[in-house]
């Protein structure tokens, strides 16, 4: 049986988590055995050490690697990413997480990821204008008249003025654990263009909403 690890990416926390959820997926697919390598640095003062306990992904005494690489492609940029991210590989995956202890949240009830901080107008391929973000808020204040939307970021509340409206409130600038924690909970998610709201996606087990980006949805998600 082959063994294949994720290694070598240097990038935020999001992306290198998707990296291994995807080498996770390929494996089970191919019948391999995955063999873990730990987060080595992350990207936007992320801390090693705290993220790899917190993802909960246990490290393997086999030093027999065949095949090392940065992220399996053939998940990554799938068109149909549930052939590998079926219900027995996110069941994995959701036991991995959960086998560690999680920041304490208020679990929000409608959570809207804005990928912000080095992603900015300039990156048209990963940034989403705040006015596509009031259409999107509209739309979830109607649908969920009862629901309080908050809204997980980076910068100053200054910068998202035209999402100011009643039962919406903003997480600005917490920590990576606990904004990922609380994206995974959310009774409803909306993701970003973003590997981290991707991985937390896969992760959450209630109702998910996808801006379409090169990451391909899973079916049983909503796209908007």
């Amino acid at each position: 049986m082959k063994t294949l690890t994720i290694k070598g990416k240097c990038d935020g926390f999001g992306a290198q988590y998707q990296a291994i959820m995807s080498g996770i997926a390929f494996c089970h697919y191919m019948n391999y055995t995955y063999i873990h390598s730990p987060f080595q640095t992350i990207a936007h003062n992320g801390d090693p050490e705290k993220l790899n306990k917190f993802i909960g992904i246990p490290s393997s005494d086999n030093t027999k690697i065949d095949m090392a690489v940065k992220c399996c492609g053939e998940v990554h940029f799938s068109k149909s990413p549930d052939m590998y991210y079926n219900t027995h590989v996110l069941s994995i995956l959701q036991k991995y997480y959960y086998s560690t202890p999680k920041p304490t949240i208020m679990i929000p009830q409608i959570a809207i990821h804005i990928r912000r901080g080095d992603v900015n107008e300039n990156n048209e391929k990963r940034y989403t204008t705040n006015d596509k973000y009031k259409e999107i808020l509209f739309f979830l204040l109607k649908k969920y008249p009862d629901q309080t939307i908050t809204i997980f970021s980076e910068g100053k509340i200054e910068d998202f003025h035209e999402l100011q409206q009643e039962r919406v409130i903003f997480q600005l600038n917490d920590s990576i654990e606990e904004s990922f924690h609380s994206l995974v909970c959310a009774k409803v998610l909306v993701m970003a263009k973003s590997s981290f709201s991707y991985s937390a996606a896969l992760l959450n087990q209630n109702m998910v909403y996808y801006i379409p980006f090169w990451h391909k949805p899973l079916k049983k998600w909503k796209i908007l």
